[in-house]
């Protein structure tokens, strides 16, 4: 089961307080889920994307901080996405200290520093971080870093999805390109862009 909620006019600025009273309203009823289903062993996931928008709000920190310490114990996890750690204010470290894994996708040096301070890195981390590569329409690589387990990894994304999730004004103007040549909708571009795609990539026949 998937519930998105887009907080959309809320994330802007002046909005801080009607931020602050929904994420806490839909964490509260999260939070009443996990308490009634923590029996059946199965997770809870609350995903946060662009969460300095969240981090940055003084009523919403010490909140999830305590809402996480609390989730543990009842299979609700709270993950936090963001491409901008330089937003995140010395008052988030109570929060951030918590996290257990740590994702780092194609980390420029600056943004390993700014990892580092949060998260105490050894110079081997740091380089192992640095050495992830990405390649535009092929494969992205990151570091994953837990108590347990310190690894590079790639993922090779299905055409589709690259097709599907291209924000770039240049893919934009690709997908139109398509739809007015061949006089169809935006998602039936993105499949015959997906096509040409797995054919560049050897994966169908020319």
């Amino acid at each position: 089961d998937v519930t998105i909620v887009d907080l959309a006019h809320y994330a802007r600025d002046g909005y801080e307080a009607h931020l602050a009273l929904a994420v806490i309203s839909l964490t509260n009823i999260i939070i009443t889920l996990a308490e009634r289903d923590q029996y059946k062993g199965r997770p809870i996931i609350q995903a946060i994307d662009e969460c300095h928008i969240v981090t940055i709000n003084p009523l919403l920190s010490p909140y999830l901080v305590k809402a996480g310490k609390m989730g543990r114990k009842l299979f609700y996890w709270i993950w936090l996405a963001t491409q901008n750690l330089e937003d995140f204010p010395d008052a988030s470290q109570k929060l951030l200290n918590m996290i257990e894994w740590w994702l780092c996708l194609v980390t420029p040096p600056d943004e390993i520093e700014q990892i580092a301070r949060f998260k105490a890195l050894s110079p081997e981390q740091k380089t192992l971080i640095g050495s992830a590569a990405k390649a535009r329409g092929r494969y992205t690589e990151g570091v994953v870093l837990a108590d347990r387990i310190e690894a590079l990894f790639r993922i090779v994304p299905p055409s589709l999805y690259l097709s599907l999730a291209g924000t770039e004004g240049e893919e934009k103007q690709e997908r139109k390109r398509v739809m007015d040549e061949h006089q169809c909708s935006e998602l039936d571009a993105a499949i015959r862009i997906a096509e040409e795609m797995d054919r560049k990539r050897g994966l169908i026949g020319h």
